[in-house]
């Protein structure tokens, strides 16, 4: 299995549509991840909510969502984000430790800079934010323009005193970084994908050539005997009209408790109630018509 999948590979690899994927995360604890390309950024670590610098590095690979970052993704199909957390730590290169900035410490990027060599650093998942630039304000340099040219200059002065001196040379700060994500970059890891597809098609998953087949496969299975041409929605629709039977053609054993619009809920050998998506239903059988 591969580190990681984008979502537009899981519909042939697993059975899991882009639809499947936004009901995992408006509807479940299932974490995706994005995949950021090659960038400039600063590792480090929190104390007190405060980050303080290890050093600056070069990454490409995956980095975390927060699931209110996650839920925008998938809603607006972009997000920006000036920092995040690194979860392929062999994908870091282009180490150094130095602090890469002539501005004092603390400051308000930085609350202090611990140095720490790549290989001191324990944490698995570490966090960072993307490389800060170094300049001069653009709001300061255009307010010492206009206080520059005016004939006002004391008044100007009083205004911006809590700000900044306009009367003095403009020093260098600190400005965080951002970086724009689209949709096209979500991805998810493996253990992921195992927890999507025990929420998309049961606890457990079973082959269906053996004897440990699921119920709900089985009944498939006969119904595709019964009706090999027949499309998976029109297995769905004869399935929703023989629920309302008594007794029942296709589901004898009364597996499928409720079809709704877009879901289908169903016991298994456990008892224990599950869902499918009708998309997963859809890919569901016609993998077991491959088979």
């Amino acid at each position: 299995m591969k580190k990681y999948y984008r979502l537009s590979e899981l519909d042939k690899a697993f059975g899991i549509s882009v639809d499947d994927a936004h009901y995992l995360n408006s509807e479940t604890d299932v974490s995706f991840c994005l995949y950021c390309r090659t960038s400039d950024i600063i590792l480090g670590g929190y104390k007190e909510s405060k980050f303080f610098g290890f050093g600056k590095a070069t990454y490409s690979g995956l980095i975390k969502l927060t699931k209110a970052q996650q839920t925008t993704i998938f809603e607006s199909k972009k997000l920006s984000l000036t920092k995040s957390t690194l979860l392929q730590k062999d994908k870091i290169t282009n180490y150094n430790s130095g602090y890469p900035y002539s501005i004092e410490l603390p400051n308000k990027m930085f609350e202090g800079w611990l140095a720490a060599p790549l290989e001191k650093i324990q944490l698995i998942t570490i966090p960072f934010c993307f490389q800060p630039e170094q300049r001069q304000s653009m709001l300061k340099q255009f307010c010492k323009g206009i206080f520059d040219i005016s004939e006002n200059k004391e008044k100007l002065r009083e205004k911006a005193s809590a700000v900044f001196d306009p009367s003095q040379p403009i020093p260098p700060e600190l400005f965080p970084t951002s970086k724009a994500f689209s949709f096209d970059d979500v991805c998810i890891e493996p253990d992921e994908i195992e927890k999507a597809k025990r929420y998309l098609f049961g606890n457990k998953e079973e082959s269906t050539s053996n004897t440990n087949i699921r119920l709900i496969d089985a009944m498939l299975i006969n119904m595709l005997n019964e009706f090999p041409n027949d499309r998976p929605s029109q297995i769905w629709e004869k399935l929703k009209s023989d629920i309302t039977n008594d007794p029942r053609s296709f589901d004898t054993d009364e597996i499928i408790d409720e079809i709704g619009e877009d879901t289908m809920y169903w016991y298994d050998s456990r008892a224990e109630l599950q869902q499918m998506k009708k998309k997963s239903f859809y890919n569901l059988i016609k993998k077991l018509k491959i088979n």
